[in-house]
């Protein structure tokens, strides 16, 4: 069970409250979030209360877990915890994968990029960072991964610092933006050329269901959004009801040693040998399941790989679906 979406007191929604569920109807619940801590950066909604959608779904979840007021706890998203927690250098660490690996995160908003950093610390000394640079509503504007040894990262830092923006230190020149592609499956981020589009669409008299199609998008993620840019009225028919209550289950484990019983190899670092042979079996047909199971990882983890290494194959084609 995560928290997926919430909502401020004017009732604009944050997170992925369109996303794919497996319960008939999310749970809600309110969280009031404390004020910011002295001598800590504050983050957008410290202090404040929010209400707070949850339920079984399969984003990936953050390592940190939110008390409702109610008394509740549930992990979130990493779109929700990015979106709660202090906006400024706050850094999670995962559990170890193995006694000579883990996982730092680092992520830095600012009111126009997102910056995150992920470091898998490997032996001897070396870590593979990938960093990742995305405009605030989604849309990935750069990447770089590569593997060093940790104690280079502070020489790394300082050259990359004081790198000018061109050889002659001036601006880099405007680059005229291609025309609004259309969006190539669920949950892309909105882009300005689609933001214009579909303002200039909408105006035209084109209809929710049409702008969907045209965009390539769900009616309901266009209907909010037209909504968050104003266009139209709240869309009261599109917030969940109150959840049927059901069985209580046992609740969900997210440890290691919990996702191992299930994929022994969760969250062990991928060898050459792993990949290369994964990207042949992607090649001769096999599913993602028959490569989750192969493999001992979860369908997620195989996804991700595989549009890492660029495979080719059914399964390659499959991974857009869990969001690479």
């Amino acid at each position: 069970m995560l928290i997926y979406a919430f909502r401020d007191a004017r009732g604009v929604w944050y997170g992925d409250p369109d996303a794919a569920i497996q319960d008939l109807r999310p749970g809600r619940g309110v969280l009031t979030l404390p004020p910011t801590a002295p001598g800590q950066n504050g983050g957008l909604f410290d202090g404040r209360q929010v209400e707070v959608l949850y339920a079984t779904c399969e984003l990936e979840a953050s390592q940190t877990s939110y008390r409702l007021d109610d008394g509740e706890s549930f992990a979130a998203t990493w779109h929700v915890h990015e979106l709660l927690s202090p906006a400024y250098q706050h850094v999670l660490t995962a559990p170890a994968a193995s006694r000579d690996a883990t996982t730092v995160r680092l992520e830095i908003d600012t009111s126009r990029r997102r910056y995150s950093l992920q470091a898998d610390l490997l032996a001897e000394g070396r870590a593979e960072i990938t960093v990742v640079v995305c405009t605030s509503d989604g849309v990935i504007r750069g990447e770089l991964t590569g593997e060093v040894d940790t104690c280079d990262l502070a020489e790394i830092g300082r050259l990359i610092a004081s790198t000018p923006v061109t050889p002659g230190g001036q601006a880099t020149p405007s680059v005229t933006s291609p025309p609004p592609a259309k969006a190539t499956r669920h949950g892309q981020g909105w882009g300005p050329e689609a933001l214009a589009h579909l303002k200039e669409h909408h105006r035209a008299g084109m209809s929710p269901e049409q702008l969907a199609e045209e965009l390539g998008r769900s009616e309901k993620s266009i209907r909010w959004k037209l909504y968050d840019l104003k266009l139209i009225p709240f869309p009261d028919d599109l917030v969940p009801g109150p959840r049927t209550p059901v069985e209580p289950e046992a609740p969900k484990a997210y440890s290691v040693e919990a996702k191992r019983q299930l994929h022994p190899n969760a969250y062990k670092p991928w060898d050459p040998e792993d990949e290369k042979r994964l990207a042949e079996r992607c090649a001769q047909g096999a599913s993602l399941s028959e490569l989750s199971q192969e493999f001992g990882r979860n369908k997620g983890a195989i996804a991700s790989r595989l549009l890492k290494i660029q495979a080719k194959g059914p399964a390659a084609d499959d991974a857009w679906e869990y969001g690479g």
